[in-house]
């Protein structure tokens, strides 16, 4: 036997962020602190000019020590961490159990010759959270699970790969052509290009008006059937399943009834619905499983375990019968992620900690409290602010959508960045706006560990810097209609 071996990067940068919580500023590494200035000449000396100015403003700090959703900075700073994603999103920081576990986990024996118990217990867990009859899990390495779950619903149905769908927050189904499974190894393939119906289909009535949810829903929005049909025709072969991926208010789909009308429509044309549920699994929403607000169980789940320090493990949770055709077929996209010898025991150890704590602290139902909190106070600023032309979400997954209305020669993206940088100066952590980001959206992703008072020390900044920002533009502009109305696209909670 032989002792357990972590990957690099996940032990060994968890035993380097423990240090530097107890030693400001050390590095595991020399063993010896380091100053601001000496951070900097690092930075600049030894990595990629790109990689070391991320916020484009110079070198950030360096995170000196963490603890739940409070972070403080080799400077002397304190921030609140409103956009730990993905590894302090459920726990936050440093968890005092979740470090036990892990330190633990480092000192245990394992083999390849040996059922590994951490592993074992880990699929357990899953079986006991998941929803009947999800009960069986495949563990996979981070970013290998769409492509396992793609392989599987090949063997399954017989036809290739999975449309994509993305819902967006103004009600529109976004499909993308099927991306075909591949083996593990091979290069993560493009983004194919977007199913954009033609005018004519996108206007055709809706098949079966009483069987679908295009006339249940808020404002003139294209009726989803039509939208799936359109979307499979336009696919060179049949795909063999549907990807649904959550928008940022944490919802599958524009509205109550979408994500099931979804699924009734896979299964007449053969296809499995596939769910992913990296961002709204274990409680963020506050259900354990984000699908659960509607009242659907898919027929494949993907769920990450990234609770923090680097430590991750996917995996491909699906219904017995699903797992017997694909354990007995195993087409060569399957070889080696069904073994049940991989695994990472110490992402396992972890894995399950976190999922102990979540049940043990009733961490769901404070997610659905924090939720409650930050849509009252979210729906108040929006009443006074009219820069917020949208807020929804669920548990604590928020977004705050910022339009320029009438202002001219001002994007709504340049208004996100500039907004999350003033709640940067201001202590206040948010997920940096994409790059390529066209819309103003503002994500607010508290641990589910934060407390009430901690979630109003945030939100009191997000208030203090969108009065600052309101003052600015009512003074260039002056008064005028937005182009959203607060509260549009809301979340029925």
């Amino acid at each position: 036997m032989r002792p357990r071996v972590c990957p690099v990067g996940t032990a060994s940068r968890f035993i380097c962020s423990i240090e530097q919580t107890r030693i400001l500023g050390a590095p595991a590494a020399s063993g010896g602190a380091m100053d601001a200035y000496e951070w900097q000449e690092a930075a600049e000396r030894w990595t990629v000019t790109g990689v070391a100015r991320r916020s484009g403003a110079g070198e950030p700090p360096v995170i000196a020590r963490a603890q739940g959703p409070v972070i403080h900075d080799t400077l002397g700073r304190r921030y609140l961490d409103f956009g730990a994603i993905p590894s302090g999103a459920v726990l936050g920081h440093n968890h005092p159990r979740y470090v036990t576990a892990i330190r633990q986990g480092l000192q245990v024996i394992g083999s390849d010759a040996f059922l590994d118990g951490d592993a074992l217990r880990l699929h357990r867990r899953l079986g006991e959270i998941l929803a009947p009859p999800l009960q069986k899990s495949i563990l996979a390495p981070r970013g290998v699970a769409t492509r396992l779950a793609a392989g599987i619903a090949q063997t399954v149905t017989g036809a290739a790969g999975l449309m994509w769908v993305r819902p967006a927050p103004d009600g529109v189904l976004r499909f993308f052509h099927p991306a075909a499974a591949v083996p593990a190894q091979a290069p993560i393939p493009p983004l194919v290009p977007m199913v954009s119906p033609a005018a004519g289909e996108a206007a055709r009535a809706c098949p079966d008006p009483a069987q679908c949810v295009c006339g249940k829903s808020p404002g003139e929005r294209p009726c989803p059937w039509v939208a799936f049909e359109t979307a499979l025709q336009a696919c060179e072969r049949k795909p063999a399943g549907l990807l649904m991926a959550p928008f940022a208010g944490g919802a599958f789909g524009p509205g109550h009834g979408c994500a099931r009308l979804l699924r009734r429509l896979c299964h007449q044309h053969g296809m499995l619905l596939v769910v992913d549920e990296c961002a709204t699994g274990y409680g963020r929403t506050g259900r354990m499983w984000g699908h659960q607000h509607d009242d659907i169980v898919p027929d494949i789940l993907i769920a990450s375990a990234r609770f923090g320090a680097g430590l991750s493990i996917d995996a491909v949770c699906v219904p017995p019968d699903i797992a017997e055709q694909a354990a007995t077929s195993s087409p060569e996209v399957l070889r080696g992620a069904l073994d049940a010898g991989w695994h990472d025991p110490v992402a396992c150890a972890a894995a399950v900690t976190a999922i102990d704590i979540v049940q043990d602290e009733d961490l769901v139902a404070r997610a659905a409290a924090i939720g409650e909190h930050l849509k009252l106070r979210l729906d108040a600023m929006a009443l006074d602010k009219r820069l917020i032309g949208a807020v929804y979400g669920r548990g604590t997954l928020f977004t705050i959508e910022l339009t320029p209305g009438d202002k001219t020669g001002v994007s709504a993206r340049a208004l996100a960045r500039t907004f999350a940088r003033a709640c940067h100066d201001e202590g206040l952590l948010l997920p940096a706006p994409a790059i390529d980001a066209a819309d103003g959206a503002i994500h607010l992703a508290p641990p589910m560990v934060t407390t009430i008072t901690q979630i109003d020390e945030g939100l009191d900044i997000v208030d203090q810097v969108l009065r600052e920002m309101n003052d600015s533009v009512v003074a260039d502009t002056g008064s005028g209609q937005d182009a959203l109305q607060p509260g549009q696209h809301q979340l029925a909670q």
